[in-house]
């Protein structure tokens, strides 16, 4: 899809605004299927992992999931946040954002149009406290993806390495949708959302 945007975009026309075209990179890749052939392995997030700033390695990829789609962003003309680093550790995109670019998690349901946020939470499988050492500055484990829409007490998002209950499991991680509900074991694990693209 954005091949055939570039030309566009080279040519100065806007096509979309940033946080669409990023919602629209994470559906596109969403709709391809892609999903690990064996833990943290699989063609596609292999390339995650290498683009969105890691090694290549065998990690878990959410946070290279959505630092690729960010960097590929960036390279077709789309602006993206000054002090955006693409990190392999979900909770250092939230720890890292400055504060102009952290939207409270209540702060949400507020917004005209929350589209093309990042959500970061700590581990669905760590106690509820790390949500308050991780926004105190402590290096938490956790997990990341881009929000789609909001309904009612529903933020709509797509996130890799997911099995689409929130986490990936053994060997299950996916591009897939997720459901983060307010009062949820998610929604009490959510630091909040980012801003990451103009």
């Amino acid at each position: 899809m954005l091949d055939a945007l570039v030309p566009l975009i080279e040519r100065g026309v806007r096509v979309c605004d940033g946080p669409s075209a990023l919602v629209s990179l994470a559906e596109s890749y969403l709709a391809q299927g892609i999903r690990e052939r064996a833990q943290n392995r699989g063609a596609m997030v292999e390339f995650f992992q290498r683009d969105g700033g890691g090694s290549g390695s065998a990690v878990p990829w959410c946070a290279l999931f959505v630092s690729s789609c960010v960097r590929t962003l960036a390279r077709c003309g789309f602006p993206v946040r000054a002090d955006f680093r693409a990190t392999g550790r979900a909770v250092s995109l939230w720890q890292d954002a400055g504060p102009d670019d952290q939207i409270g998690r209540g702060d949400l349901f507020a917004m005209d149009e929350p589209r093309g946020l990042v959500f970061v939470r700590t581990r669905l499988s760590r106690p509820v406290t790390d949500r308050e050492r991780a926004l105190q500055g402590t290096r938490r484990q956790g997990h990341t993806g881009i929000v789609v829409r909001v309904d009612g007490d529903a933020v709509h998002c797509i996130a890799g390495n997911s099995s689409g209950m929130g986490d990936a499991g053994t060997g299950t991680g996916a591009v897939a949708r997720e459901v983060i509900e307010r009062g949820s074991p998610a929604w009490d694990r959510l630091l909040g959302f980012v801003r990451v693209v103009l």
